[in-house]
């Protein structure tokens, strides 16, 4: 399964107990490295011989151990002249509440904006673990439902949806806009509140990347905050991962969430389970946004081969 550039929501904080961490993205193999409060990632091949440094390598005066020869490797990029030879390459992490999300950067449009808008959302919006789950599906299908307009009322019985569009947004992400009107709000019952009017919450919901979508749900003032993630599991399924954040007024809103959201993948996996990869798709016009999903997936490059990073090495 293809390894793409770009963002991933790569584990929840409590996978990542240890100082070192194995954190692989199918066969992208990286290390997670937490030094206090700081957590770091890197590729996780050593240099010397390409024993994996997740497991086993402990870190000393900066450097990690290998545990295979004891070489001390670098990490990051070296400076000029100074150090050990060996290194492996660092990636960005952002830790947004309970999630860790790693960039493979290919390039410097790779982050389609990500970095500012979880900066902007982490401030009123704390992530939580809703959902971790093995699926025999490639991971850019978890995404594209947020792009499938139709399966919203077919499949998750929505009760209606309303002026559903996409399009491209200011730093290349793709974004669909639109209403879901109810008859009355889902969460106005958990506090004891009545009667209940009608209920029209905005979804928006951006692609950060084929395996990155955030979704924002709710009217001005309720908003609640969806990220669902999927990442090639090397074994040719994936793992999804859903993260729910409420604004700080509903954090009682968040057990529902929780519910709801693996409500949602136990729905997708009926499907998901039971769908042939391999069968002639006939898209037609109610497809246009998963289409332009499929087209910005293209957009990304595929790292799954060759060697994935510039190391050095001693001669």
């Amino acid at each position: 399964m293809s390894v793409h550039s770009g963002w991933h929501l790569a584990a929840f904080t409590s996978e990542l107990a240890s100082d070192i961490s194995p954190l692989d993205l199918g066969s992208r193999r990286l290390v997670a490295v937490r030094d206090g409060e700081d957590l770091r990632v890197y590729d996780a091949d050593c240099p010397h011989r390409g024993a994996h440094l997740g497991h086993g390598g402990h870190l000393e005066d900066g450097c990690l151990v290998c545990p295979f020869h004891g070489r001390r490797i670098r990490l990051g990029e070296p400076e000029r002249g100074g150090g050990p030879r060996r290194w492996v390459r660092e990636h960005q992490v952002i830790v947004w509440g309970e999630t860790v999300f790693v960039r493979l950067a290919d390039g410097p449009d790779d982050d389609r904006g990500f970095t500012r808008a979880a900066k902007e959302l982490a401030g009123t919006h704390h992530l939580v673990p809703a959902v971790t789950r093995r699926v025999a599906v490639d991971p850019r299908l978890v995404v594209e439902n947020a792009f499938d307009t139709d399966h919203f009322t077919a499949l998750h019985k929505v009760y209606r949806v309303r002026g559903m569009h996409h399009r491209t947004g200011s730093e290349g992400e793709l974004v669909m806009d639109g209403e879901f009107p109810m008859p009355a709000s889902p969460w106005q019952g958990t506090r004891g509140t009545a009667p209940q009017a009608a209920y029209v919450p905005r979804f928006l919901a951006r692609a950060y990347s084929p395996g990155v979508v955030v979704t924002e749900f709710g009217p001005p003032g309720q908003i609640h905050v969806i990220v669902t993630a999927a990442v090639p599991d090397g074994e040719g399924g994936c793992t999804v991962r859903v993260a729910v954040g409420a604004g700080r007024d509903h954090e009682g809103d968040l057990p529902m969430l929780v519910r709801g959201s693996e409500r949602a993948l136990a729905e997708d996996i009926a499907v998901w389970e039971h769908l042939n990869p391999h069968a002639t798709q006939r898209l037609d016009a109610a497809d246009e946004a998963v289409a332009a999903y499929r087209t910005f997936c293209t957009e990304f490059t595929d790292l799954s081969t060759g060697d994935t990073d510039d190391r050095g090495s001693e001669t």
